[in-house]
Formats: structure tokens, C-alpha cells, sequence
């Protein structure tokens, strides 16, 4: 990834499927896993998510306080 100046040094990508926890992987991205349910859990903790949320309305109040 890049930004306007360049190589960016940190991010962090949210997503519900293994697919997208490879592509933040392959990115060195951390990754939040969206885990609407225990199956979706189970797959991402399976995949190598350290971290998963089963809703994003705490992210989101966190993101509009920046």
C-alpha cells in the first residue's frame, strides 16, 4: 500500500472472511475479524485472527472521536 508520501507504515483492515485475512496478511496490515457469528469466529481464529468483533458500531464511535 501506499499513501500520497509513500510507503505507508501501519494500517489495519476489517473484514469478515479468511480471504481478506490473507490479503491484510500479505500486506502487513493488522486485521480485525467482523464475526456476526460463531462459525465466522471459528474460521478466522482458525486462519490466524487474533482479534475479532461482532459488530463495528465500537470501532466506528472510536473512528469519529479521532
Amino acid at each position: 500500500m501506499h499513501s500520497a508520501g509513500g510507503a505507508t507504515t501501519s494500517g489495519v483492515l476489517i473484514g469478515s472472511t479468511v480471504a481478506e485475512l490473507t490479503a491484510a496478511q500479505q500486506a502487513g496490515l493488522r486485521f480485525i475479524g467482523l464475526a456476526r457469528n460463531t462459525t465466522i469466529d471459528r474460521q478466522l481464529r482458525e486462519a490466524g485472527c487474533d482479534t475479532t468483533v461482532t459488530s463495528l458500531a465500537p470501532l466506528l464511535e472510536a473512528a469519529r472521536s479521532l
